[in-house]
């Protein structure tokens, strides 16, 4: 049972038992945001969410993030327009380590001018980095155009001229009238005792002052009164859409139907706008609907991200189907998969503790109440289909209507198009609004009975079985939770490709679950959304496999399913020039993304003649080439039964799946994949550089490493742990200290015939050269002194912690043991992990380094000036 009560000081704290995992997760929600800014202070809540992470009374600059990560945890924080939440996840047996962090930001954060300067270098490095996303162009242009006095049309990140004039007074200022505990709540959820959680929770934040309360009143949007209209031109490849309207915040009852309306036109492969837009015929990149309903005003947004070529075609089928949805109601079909969905969510949303704390923290925070999920999933269950009809004709009019569109195409053109679009949908709204919204049904669907179990004592066994044809099948049985996890992988992927079919694993995966013997491509997304499910095919560098997950009162439906699409995929010819085009239309639009373009070009580099170099995509040349047929064939080279290994997890119905899967894999004497194809060594340095006029450049520095079973691979794990993390070297050295960049992070990659070690920077130009000899610096470093016995301590308790916290999930653990076994290490290393952690020494730490770091490397970079 959930325990709230008040500090003396006023501060609110909601408590959450969770046993199912050895795991809790400290969130405090702080009730200010972007919209709570005045004009001057446009960014303060963002800037101060980076500032109390770089000292406090008690701990000095990267010190919170070492005490975090040396007890095994992981902390984040993240600001909205409503509020600015900071979370630590850690074990339970360190739960006093994140009241201790939590408390010391929220009360007493130090606010150094100079950390202030070094950090305000650093945010200024996430505005220039969302400058280079058209993503988040595209949103700030959706909110500034919707919301012309309310403060949600002020970008959440800040303005670049507030950020740099900012003084310490004005921060501080603002934090002690935002950041006061009558203002603040706390929520701890996961495996502790109630009673004794309260006794620590007073211990460490009933002395944080009580500063006055500075109340806010959010400027009033104007009502809308006719249709809205921006086209912005980009230097991007892609172009975006966003078609939205006004809708009220959480708390109105028409949110629910609203909710529903935007699930059944844009969520899922099965929703109307996917199927028309992107499965029947490829006209958009992705199509999305869904609603965003914060504290104040709401908005119901269509968003599309496309060639703009294609724009004429786009709009008329945005006619069709709003139309559609307007002229009558759902069928009895949508609503009942809908409602399902919704009931699952419930489920999966609470698989971690970290989900748990989260979802209660912003429910509590929006409305007060952390059980209204409840009272919304009792208004989804009541609806009919007439009631989404009824809510899509009351707000989905012109006069309230904004249309956005962020393009590289001509201006005059598209405003010209959607003006016409607008004229054409206001005549339409006429015609609906004279026909009478007839009532239907209620909507009658099988309760979900589902439950979680109690926590599991001891390690869950690893059962390992092979089929009558020859499969390993490997099963951890555990009633937790009511969620059942199968997974299949098979040797192959991109290193067996040939030479002109590279690309083929990916065309493969992407239409292995498009259409099998028994079903067809919409009715599998049908019937695996009806049970609120998921299934996906996967291709890599080193294997290819098949993925479905469920709650398992529906494990029978999803079994079928599974074994018809891994038994007989048929790869239909049209299918698969849909996604060719679609692979064609994802090449054109990466060169959107300087940091993707990075990372292939250091690949190439890296790897010289062997397949790891290659793009996964392949070549639009050879995938033309590529038939039906030679799909079949692909599929055939790996998918047999002695070169593959299924696992199920969760609870889960063995003898249902045995079953099902012992005539799904063919049976084969294809000789085995896992024959090595050497690296070839690197002879010399490299480097590599593109021109880019984005406002980052990226830069990746790097050397060949190890295989998947190198027995050194947990010495590896060790030395990325040393450099990772915000506790790590590469953060505090070139983020903290240097204010180089928003993201530096290490990169590690462990194939079967080999893999690489280095470091990603994102930074201005003008940094990019000391970006390069500050990450030498550090690999130098690792080679030439033994790193000390506190930082090998952090680094193997920063490993264990997360990998407990990792495999909270059903499906975490099956992709685990399922990877484990495919490359040879057993499937109980999940449970051994800690001990191969624990016997590295620094000593094999400066070994592996010297042998790494002391090889050749390679440099890749891209961005408008050249960094070596």
């Amino acid at each position: 049972m959930p325990t709230k009560f008040k500090l003396k000081n006023n501060l609110s704290v909601l408590l959450i038992e969770s046993h199912k995992s050895p795991v809790i997760s400290a969130q405090m929600w702080v009730r200010t945001g972007s919209a709570d800014e005045k004009k001057g202070q446009e960014g303060l809540s963002h800037f101060i969410e980076h500032l109390v992470f770089k000292g406090t009374k008690k701990f000095d600059v990267g010190e919170i993030a070492s005490r975090v990560e040396t007890s095994g945890g992981e902390l984040n924080a993240f600001t909205s327009f409503d509020q600015t939440v900071f979370y630590v996840t850690i074990s339970k047996e360190f739960s006093n380590v994140a009241l201790e962090v939590i408390s010391e930001m929220m009360g007493h954060p130090s606010f150094v001018k100079e950390e202030i300067d070094n950090e305000r270098e650093v945010v200024l490095e996430e505005i220039k980095r969302s400058n280079d996303s058209l993503g988040r162009q595209a949103s700030r242009l959706l909110f500034e155009t919707n919301f012309k006095e309310h403060p949600y049309g002020l970008p959440v990140l800040g303005r670049e001229s507030v950020i740099k004039k900012s003084s310490r007074k004005k921060i501080k200022d603002y934090y002690e009238s935002r950041y006061v505990p009558q203002n603040m709540q706390l929520v701890v959820a996961g495996d502790f005792d109630a009673k004794e959680m309260k006794k620590d929770i007073k211990k460490y934040f009933e002395d944080i002052e009580d500063y006055k309360l500075k109340k806010v009143k959010r400027i009033k949007e104007k009502p809308q009164k006719e249709t809205r209209i921006k086209v912005k031109k980009t230097q991007f490849k892609e172009s975006v859409f966003h078609f939205s309207w006004k809708i009220p915040g959480v708390l109105h009852e028409d949110i629910a139907a609203l909710d529903v309306l935007a699930l059944i036109l844009g969520q899922g492969e099965s929703s109307r706008l996917t199927q028309r837009l992107r499965v029947q015929k490829p006209v958009v990149n992705s199509v999305g609907c869904g609603t965003f309903t914060p504290k104040d005003y709401g908005l119901f947004d269509i968003s599309v991200n496309f060639n703009f070529n294609n724009m004429d075609e786009i709009l008329e089928v945005l006619h069709e189907e709003l139309g559609m949805i307007l002229a009558d109601p759902p069928s009895q079909e949508e609503m009942e998969k809908a409602i399902r969905i919704f009931e699952s969510d419930e489920v999966y949303s609470v698989e971690t503790v970290d989900g748990i704390a989260r979802k209660a923290g912003m429910l509590e925070d929006l409305t007060g109440d952390y059980k209204f999920f409840k009272k919304y999933l009792s208004r989804i269950s009541a609806l009919r289909a007439s009631d989404i009809q009824r809510v899509a004709r009351k707000y989905l009019k012109a006069s309230n209507l904004t249309i956005v569109l962020a393009t590289p195409g001509d201006e005059k053109e598209a405003r010209k198009k959607i003006r016409k679009w607008k004229s054409s949908f206001e005549e339409s709204l006429k015609t609906y609004k004279k026909r009478k919204i007839e009532p239907t049904k209620k909507i009658k669907l099988k309760k979900l009975n589902v439950s979680f179990g109690g926590k599991t004592e001891g390690k869950v066994e690893i059962i390992k079985d092979q089929l009558s044809n020859g499969a390993r099948l490997i099963y951890r049985r555990d009633t937790q939770a009511p969620v059942v996890a199968v997974k299949s992988a098979f040797i192959g992927g991109l290193r067996i490709e040939q030479e002109n079919e590279v690309g083929i694993t990916e065309l493969m995966s992407r239409t292995w679950c498009s259409g099998s013997r028994d079903y067809s491509e919409i009715e599998i997304q049908h019937k695996i959304e009806t049970i609120a499910g998921s299934l996906s095919a996967f291709g890599g560098r080193n294997t290819a496999g098949l993925s479905i997950q469920c709650l398992s009162p529906f494990q029978k439906d999803a079994s079928e399913i599974y074994s018809s699409v891994m038994e007989a995929p048929l790869f239909d010819e049209g299918i698969l020039n849909r996604e060719r085009h679609m692979i064609g239309e994802q090449v054109r639009a990466r060169q959107d993304s300087p940091a993707f373009l990075c990372s292939l070009d250091f690949l190439k580099q890296i790897f010289t003649t062997h397949p790891y170099a290659r793009d996964p995509l392949g070549s639009l040349e050879d995938l033309n080439k590529i038939t039906s047929e030679d799909l079949k064939k692909h599929y055939d080279r790996m998918i047999y039964s002695t070169n593959g290994t299924i696992v199920l997890t969760g609870d889960v119905d063995v003898d249902l799946w045995k079953e099902k899967l012992e005539s799904a894999i063919q049976s084969s004497k294809n000789a085995s994949l896992k024959k090595s194809i050497p690296v070839p060594a690197l002879d010399k340095n490299k480097y590599s550089y593109q021109e880019s006029e984005k406002e980052q450049s990226h830069i990746i520095y790097g050397f060949q490493a190890l295989s998947l079973d190198d027995p050194d691979r947990y010495v590896m794990q060790i030395i990325q742990s040393i450099l990772a993390g915000q506790g790590g070297r590469l953060f505090i050295e070139l983020r903290d200290k240097a204010s180089l960049a928003y993201t530096v992070a290490p990169m590690r990659l462990e194939g079967l015939d080999g893999g690489y070690f280095g470091a990603y920077i994102g930074c201005s130009p003008e940094k990019g050269e000391t970006a390069i000899k500050m990450m030498k610096a550090e690999f130098d470093k690792l080679c030439q002194e033994d790193i000390s016995d506190k930082e090998l301590d952090r680094a193997k308790r920063f490993l264990i912690g997360r990998h407990d916290i990792d495999l909270q999930r059903t499906s975490s653990i099956n992709t685990s043991i399922l990877f484990n076994e495919v490359y040879g290490i057993p499937g109980e290393e999940i449970y051994h992990f800690s001990d191969s952690i624990k016997s590295v020494s620094k000593e094999k730490v400066r070994e592996l380094s010297q042998k790494v770091f002391g090889g050749n490397h390679v440099i890749s970079a891209i961005g408008p000036k050249k960094p070596f």
